[in-house]
């Protein structure tokens, strides 16, 4: 046994060893190095207070909300220091979710369960306290890419 595990070490090594590399100058995504990859367009989030924001609609009814109000005051967002919920932690508001001007939208019924969901529904779920995992805020970044989805 420590023979064949000797064996295949040596093997792997030899084989890593013997390899080519690739040049630091050919990986990119394109096909003619890294240096003719489209550099992207600077782009800024936006500056406006929470409560004083428009949403953008969702391309698709499963896509989850961008943020639209600044959130560098309220992040790192921790399981300790979340104040994204102290807004929008409104379990008795579920499916209220018409935005207006000035008013919080709800998280939804999906955000609450205990940990795993199968808890009280009244209890925010472990696993959806990093709202920014999925959310993020709106900015004004073209594209890289043209969008072709049709909804």
């Amino acid at each position: 046994m420590k023979k064949l595990l000797l064996l295949t070490l040596t093997t792997i090594l030899s084989m890593a060893v013997l390899a080519d590399g690739i040049d630091q100058l050919n990986i990119g995504i394109g096909q003619d190095g890294v240096f003719s990859d489209a550099t992207p367009t600077p782009f800024t989030y936006s500056t406006i207070k929470a409560g004083e924001s428009k949403l953008l609609p969702v391309s698709y009814h499963t896509l989850p909300p961008q943020i639209p109000h600044i959130i560098s005051e309220y992040i790192p967002i921790t399981a300790e220091n979340n104040e994204c919920m102290d807004c929008h932690d409104k379990p008795e508001k579920i499916g209220r979710t018409a935005h207006k001007s000035g008013r919080k939208i709800p998280m939804p019924e999906t955000h609450y369960g205990g940990f795993y969901g199968k808890g009280e529904k009244d209890e925010v779920s472990g696993a959806r306290y990093t709202c920014t995992q999925c959310h993020v805020p709106q900015s004004d970044a073209k594209p890289l890419v043209e969008n072709t989805y049709s909804h």
